[in-house]
């Protein structure tokens, strides 16, 4: 028999394995089911196989009766699989394999161990499991009995057995008349710790092998500190806008990393948790959400003046990472075993470069201010090439590290986005530089980026894979005769993300993205997929990406009416979208697609749709009803960046200021990040002249702005022209986030050429790479 150990890898190429037995003669595989009959059964302990428990208080038990869960059903599946892939009943048994019995026994779990030893060496995070084949008994055992269930479904996948989506529409179980397993004896680690995407059934995750380390990096550091605390200790507070005092945050108030006592109440909280719960195996020391620290004069010296151009300020990392030092060094004193997670995130997002990271610490990069589009060796986008020494960084300064990508398009995603590209070659580059836990963000998107996470589950499991290899059996299996056809698709799809130059989230660069040809391209390759297909399943699962890219279609049609000018049917065509895309979420909702949660009433897209788009398309029908239109609307302009902020000093407002220099731009599909201004946080200033044939008398003339990033001051043939709020006052210039403004321009147009001038004012952390202009200028008169 040939007992080896390795890492685990795919069976779309499993690594090479590391021999330490000699290598045995070859023997003939043992066979599982022959022309439909079993010649085996499945023994379990009747503990393993027993109905489930009210899950303890205690955290080591709760954990031990979820794994228990786990396996047990693990176990019912391998029997169920065996059963449809060789069409023979595998018996479950709870009793030991009896002396006479002629059947091979497969044992799973404590009789395993019994029967061929447990596992050896234990690892740092308990994740191996074993895999004995012999012609006497099949064992299949771990270190945990989720270890274990990783054991059962090497098998399955061994087999051929898929699960590509969530519900049956995935699945995919091959038929043999035979069923046989070479002899072998492998003790199997995977390559990655922790492995967890966000929106799935427990039989996606159970059968795809994630899990894992139960790794904790969200928002909890200030909670660790009451209020009662810092009111007996102001110098505890961290330091805003002058002033040390309570500033509140989203799990608590911020709290001064400089302040060593900080640290040591931090650390305290967190000892007092786990000797309550001492089996934890991670604990999240990471900052509340949000960009306010803590600027005293002692956290400022612990500062590196390392520059994050993303965000506009030095870099705080090697504050923060002084600080969490100090308190792993104090809670590893007590509990030697447990991690400590958190998030490289805002301005602590680059690597740092005076501390060295304590062995307890596991940073999660958490890029959330760079370009999500391209991939870290596209030489156009500067944006992830930073991203890439970020990792490389990180990667030399700690031996964990876990990945926190936004496997979708943040803030929309209705667009089918399958990051191919980006995770084929960036995924072995994350695995190159010590990230041991894929853990990124996801939604129920399975109908927008199915490729995309499915390489991802892949190769979490089994880093140094092919993912071409991958991509190539993903295809193959899921589509049949329609894979040419729909590998063209999703291909053309993922070079409309990697191929263009445009770099900002939700729908901003939508109109250089999808153009109306890409858009009239990819529904030709859809139409020909759906023309390929030859089974039921095919089509179904064609026709799921084809329902995804047809909303899509009325997605981008509305966009383009915004942009031409076409507002009328805008607030009636989103209601009817966000109908079709509740529709959809509903039908699809065992597959996880369509973004359904528990958490929304609407879908995730209809929220985004809602929050970037929504409100200023209704505003433009009801614009487009109330009001007479006085000339054609406004897209293109001339721009100029007021780096200094001496804009109106140098006139930039007036009429007869020269502007022939200025760049001109497009803001139905020009963005900030387009433009070079992915980083920029201040004012740009926009000019052009509009002409009015004429101006109704005693009618109300309005100057509407469909959206923008932060702030609008608006001047007319030189007049600046107030903002009158909701709410009756008068500010000099509107702000707001993808909100419609109007402004009273009644005496400042007249008849003929009319001068505008806009100085818009990006203001705030903003992770999508806008600013300024996000939408068409009207000027009409009311009706």
């Amino acid at each position: 028999m040939i007992k080896v150990i390795r890492t685990a890898a795919a069976h779309t190429g499993l690594l090479a394995a590391l021999i330490v037995g000699p290598r045995a003669a070859c023997a003939d595989p043992v066979v599982v089911v022959q022309d439909g009959t079993a010649r085996v059964a499945i023994h379990a302990s009747p503990e393993l196989m027993a109905d489930d428990q009210r899950p303890p208080d205690n955290a080591l038990a709760a954990t031990a009766e979820r794994h228990r869960r786990r396996l047990r059903e693990s176990v019912r599946d391998l029997s169920i699989y065996l059963e449809r892939i060789g069409g023979a009943p595998i018996p479950v048994r709870t009793e030991p394999p009896r002396s006479d019995d002629s059947t091979i026994p497969i044992l799973v779990g404590r009789p395993a161990e019994v029967r061929f030893q447990p596992i050896a060496n234990p690892t740092e995070f308990r994740q191996a499991f074993r895999v004995v084949v012999s012609p006497t008994g099949i064992g299949l055992l771990g270190e945990t009995d989720e270890a274990a269930s990783y054991a059962v479904y090497e098998l399955l996948d061994e087999l051929g057995c898929r699960w590509h989506m969530p519900g049956e529409l995935g699945e995919l179980v091959p038929r043999r008349a035979t069923i046989a397993f070479p002899e072998r004896d492998v003790t199997i680690v995977p390559r990655t710790a922790s492995r967890n995407i966000w929106y799935a059934d427990d039989a996606y995750r159970r059968r795809n092998r994630l899990g894992g380390f139960a790794y904790s990096a969200g928002h909890a550091l200030e909670g660790y500190v009451t209020k009662e605390q810092l009111e007996r200790h102001p110098e505890w507070n961290a330091e805003i806008g002058g002033t040390r005092a309570l500033h509140r945050c989203d799990v608590g108030y911020r709290i001064c990393w400089a302040n060593a006592e900080v640290a040591g109440a931090v650390a305290d909280t967190i000892i007092a948790n786990l000797d309550k719960n001492p089996a934890t195996p991670c604990v999240s020391i990471s900052p509340g959400d949000g960009v306010d620290f803590c600027e005293c004069a002692q956290c400022k010296e612990l500062d590196t003046g390392d520059w994050d151009a993303s965000l506009n300020c030095v870099s705080i990392t090697d504050r923060y990472i002084h600080f969490c030092n100090r308190v792993a060094e104090r809670v590893v004193a007590r509990h030697p075993n447990v991690k400590l997670g958190f998030l490289a995130y805002v301005q602590f997002t680059r690597p740092p470069l005076r501390e060295k990271l304590h062995p307890a610490l596991i940073p999660q990069l958490a890029p959330i201010t760079y370009c999500r589009a391209h991939t870290v060796d596209d030489g156009n986008c500067s944006s992830r090439q930073t991203l890439r020494g970020i990792l490389e960084g990180w990667g030399k300064a700690c031996r964990n590290m876990a990945m926190y990508e936004y496997a979708y398009h943040l803030a929309e995603v209705s667009a089918p986005c399958p990051m191919i590209a980006r995770n084929v070659r960036e995924l072995p580059l994350q695995y190159a530089n010590g990230v041991t836990m894929w853990t990124p963000e996801t939604l129920p998107s399975f109908d927008t980026g199915l490729p995309g996470l499915w390489l991802g589950i892949r190769m979490a499991w089994s880093a140094d894979a092919d993912p071409t290899a991958i991509l190539d059996e993903f295809h193959a299996d899921f589509y049949g005769a329609a894979s040419s056809a729909m590998r063209a698709y999703w291909d053309a799809v993922d070079g409309a993300w990697t191929t263009v130059p445009e770099h900002a989230g939700s729908c901003f660069g939508y109109m250089s993205r999808f153009t109306p040809d890409r858009l009239a391209d990819l529904r030709q390759r859809m139409d020909a997929a759906l023309a390929s297909c030859v089974t039921v399943p095919e089509y179904r699962r064609v026709t799921l990406a084809n329902q995804s890219l047809r909303q899509f279609e009325r997605f981008m049609a509305m966009r383009r009416d915004y942009f031409a000018g076409r507002f009328r049917n805008l607030e009636d065509d989103a209601r009817r979208w966000t109908g079709i895309h509740q529709g959809l979420a509903g039908e699809y909702e065992n597959n996880f697609a369509f973004t359904k949660t528990n958490w929304a009433s609407q879908t995730v897209s209809v929220v985004y749709a809602d929050a970037f788009c929504f409100q200023s398309y209704n505003e433009a029908a009801h614009l487009s009803r109330e009001y007479d239109i006085l000339a054609p609307i406004v897209t293109t302009w001339t721009h100029a960046e007021d780096k200094e902020k001496r804009g109106e000093e140098l006139g930039w407002h007036a009429p007869d200021f020269d502007d022939s220099a200025w760049k001109k731009t497009d803001v139905a599909s020009d963005t900030w990040a387009d433009l070079g201004l992915f980083d920029y946080y201040g004012t740009v200033w926009y000019r052009r002249s509009i002409d009015i044939a004429s101006i109704p008398a005693g009618k109300k003339v309005l100057l509407w702005v469909g959206a923008t990033d932060g702030r609008c001051k608006v001047f007319v043939n030189g007049r600046h022209v107030p903002f009158i709020g909701s709410d009756g006052k008068q500010l000099a210039e509107a702000e707001s986030y993808c909100r419609p403004f109007s402004f009273d321009v009644t005496t400042a147009v007249r008849p003929g050429a009319n001068s505008i001038a806009l100085a818009c004012a990006r203001t705030a952390q903003n992770e999508l790479g806008t600013g300024g202009l996000l939408g068409p200028v009207v000027i009409g008169s009311k009706k």
